[in-house]
Formats: structure tokens, sequence, C-alpha cells
């Protein structure tokens, strides 16, 4: 009874842990407008995005100031894809993320200083701020809002779940490979919510270029995302071994059972 009791807490633990760290990759991913910030230029490396901030720019100054709006665009992309003009874009680029999922119910104005920054021209500073249009996508708005609620309440229900487990099981040898168990499961479940959704089923939500954002960070945070799977489950495979070894060395050190063996060879 106490194996069944804690077996069933322990599968409820991990998975909760599961959810919870594969949920703040996502959340990380998908759903952090400082981190978009924080990656612009990776994002402004993606064409149609950077042409949508560039373009609106430059056509908005070239009109304002009367110059070529062609020669102007080339502009402003030249600075975009400066690592110096990413960062000075990189408030543009974290407004547009979080209007995209929900986090900022005022539209995206770029400013008279964020124009001067982009063109590079002091007289752009007299041209009136530029409104960027960024849908917001309410199915990524209820995501967002469902896990950043899910994570910080799976994580104690895994806190609470594994204390309790450990303090209703047994067998020691047994605990070992429910851990193993849970930590494969886990590095599964960090690949598929850490980059699987972020990289091909978010940008299937909505068809503008500024769902690819989500798409953008989960390929610049992959080699982590790798990394933590790969961890997880050696840690896992390492457990399943250590809870084999000691299984078999409990089996070697049983002793025999000696009033049979009497009995056997009082018979013969």
């Amino acid at each position: 009874m106490r194996r069944t009791l804690a077996g069933l807490l322990f599968g409820l633990a991990y998975t909760c842990a599961s959810l919870a760290l594969a949920g703040f990759l996502l959340e990380r991913s998908a759903f952090d407008p400082g981190h978009a910030g924080d990656a612009a230029d990776v994002i402004l490396a993606d064409p149609a995005i950077r042409q949508k901030i560039t373009f609106a720019v430059a056509d908005a100054v070239a009109t304002e100031m009367q110059v070529d709006p062609v020669s102007m665009r080339t502009r402003v992309e030249m600075v975009a894809t400066t690592p110096e003009g990413a960062r000075l874009l990189s408030t543009v680029v974290r407004d547009a993320h979080a209007r995209l999922i929900g986090a900022q119910d005022t539209p995206v104005v770029i400013t008279g200083r964020q124009l001067v920054d982009a063109t590079q021209m002091q007289a752009a500073a007299d041209v009136p701020p530029v409104t960027l249009d960024v849908p917001t996508v309410s199915a990524l708005d209820i995501a967002r809002t469902t896990v950043g609620w899910l994570v910080p309440i799976t994580a104690i229900a895994a806190l609470v779940l594994l204390i309790a487990g450990f303090a209703a099981h047994p067998e020691r040898d047994a605990v070992v490979r429910m851990l193993a168990i849970g930590l494969l499961m886990l590095a599964g479940l960090v690949v598929v919510l850490g980059y699987v959704v972020p990289k091909w089923l978010v940008p299937v939500v909505d068809d503008s270029a500024w769902s690819q954002i989500p798409a953008i960070l989960a390929d610049d945070s992959r080699t982590m995302v790798i990394a933590l799977a790969l961890l997880l489950a050696g840690a896992g495979g390492a457990l399943f071994a250590a809870g084999g070894m000691a299984g078999r060395r409990r089996q070697w050190s049983s002793p025999v059972n000696t009033y049979r063996y009497q009995e056997e060879r009082r018979w013969s």
C-alpha cells in the first residue's frame, strides 16, 4: 500500500516538475518581451521583421522630410543590421513582442528620439511618432497567462509531492528508479516545450512576420535547451544504472535460508 501511494506521489511530482521547468523555458522563449529586447540583434537579422520596422521608419521620415524613400530605406536598413543599431532599436523590438503576446495593450509607437537613432539624422526628431501595425494574437495572450500562473504552482506542487513521496516510500532502489524515469520524461518535455512548441507551433497561430519572434528566440536558445535535455537524460540513465547495481548487490548479499537447506539435506 505504501509503495503504491509513493509511486502515485512520485509520478505526480515528476509531472509537476516537468511542467514547471519546461513551462519556464517556454515562457522565456515565447512570452518574455525582455528577452526579445536583449536579443534584438538576432531578431532584426530576420529580413521580414527588419523590413517591417525599417520601412515604417524610413517611409515616415522620407515623407516628412521630402527625401527619396528608397535611399532612406537603405540608410535605416544599414543602421538596423549593425550591433549598435540593433541595441538602439531594442525597445521597439521589445514592445512589438509584448504587443503580439498581449502583454502590452497600447500600440507600438516609435518616438522622435528612436527615429533619430534609426536614421542617424537629428532632423528626424521633428517627425511625428510612427505607429507599428503589430496585432495581438488572442491564442498567445491566453497561453502567456496560463503559463505565467502554471509555472510557480507546479514548482511548489512538485516540491511538496516529492517530500511526501520520499516519506511514504519504503524502498530506496524503487525511489531511484522512479527518479530516473522522471528525469528522462523531463528531458523529453524540455525539448518539446522549450524548443518544438515556440519554433514550430507558435508561428502557425498567426501568419504575420511578428509571430516569428518566438521561433527566432527558440533558435537562439537551442543550444541551452539541448544541453539541458542531454544533462537530464544522462542523469536519468546514470540513476537507472546505479539502481540496477544496488539491486544486484542486495541480491548477492541476501542470507541463505538455512532451514530450507537443512531440510533438503536431511531428505537426501
